[in-house]
C-alpha cells in the first residue's frame, strides 16, 4: 500500500514538474487572515476583547476558489467574464489546525504569455487584496528588528522544478484530498 501512495505521489509531482506543458510558470503561498470568534472580558491577551480562530480547512477551500476567480478576472478581464477562459491553476492545503503548522496554501499558476512576470504578479498581489481572506502584511513584523522576508505574509515567485515537489510532499500522508485543480 505505501508502495501505491508514493508512486501516486511521483506520478503527480512528474505530472506538476513538466511546467513547459501545463504552462504552470509562477508560485503562490498564501496565509488565511484569522477570523473573529467570540467577544471575552478585556485582558493583556485579548486588548479589545475578542478573540479570533484560524480558519477551518472547508473555509481555505472556499476562499483559495475565490482568491483564484479574482485572479482569472483581474488578468484575463473580459476572456474570462464572458467566454468563459480560466488560467490553469494547482493549489494545495498545508497544516493542520490541531498542529504547530497553521493552515496554508500554495499554489501553481498559468502566466500568460502577454504578461511580464511583475505585471502578472502586481495581478495576483491585487487580487490576494481585494480578497480580503488573506493577510498581506505582517501584523508581528517590527521595522528594523525582522528581515524583509517576514514583511509580508504572500509570496509569489517564478518557479523551478523543486516547487512542485515542495508544494506535494504531504500528499502520501494525506492521499491527494489537500490538491484542487481549477
Amino acid at each position: 500500500m505505501d508502495s501505491v501512495k508514493a508512486n501516486v505521489k511521483e506520478q503527480v509531482v512528474k505530472w506538476l514538474s513538466n511546467k513547459d506543458e501545463l504552462g504552470l510558470t509562477q508560485g503562490l503561498t498564501v496565509m488565511p487572515k484569522k477570523v473573529f470568534y467570540k467577544y471575552v472580558p478585556k485582558s493583556r491577551y485579548a486588548v479589545d476583547g475578542k478573540v479570533y480562530r484560524h480558519l477551518n480547512k472547508d473555509e481555505l477551500e472556499k476562499a483559495n476558489t475565490r482568491l483564484v476567480h479574482l485572479i482569472n478576472k483581474l488578468v484575463l478581464k473580459n476572456a474570462y467574464t464572458r467566454n468563459g477562459r480560466k488560467l490553469i491553476a494547482v493549489a494545495s492545503i498545508e497544516g493542520d489546525n490541531s498542529s504547530c503548522i497553521d493552515l496554508h496554501s500554495h499554489f501553481l499558476l498559468e502566466k500568460p504569455d502577454s504578461y511580464t512576470n511583475n505585471e502578472f504578479q502586481e495581478k495576483v498581489y491585487k487580487a490576494i487584496e481585494l480578497s480580503g481572506e488573506f493577510e498581506v502584511r505582517n501584523p508581528n513584523y517590527k521595522e528594523g528588528r525582522d528581515s524583509l522576508d517576514n514583511q509580508y505574509r504572500f509570496k509569489i515567485e517564478e518557479i523551478d522544478q523543486g516547487w512542485s515537489g515542495y508544494i506535494t510532499k504531504k500528499i502520501d500522508k494525506l492521499e491527494l484530498n489537500r490538491l484542487y485543480f481549477y
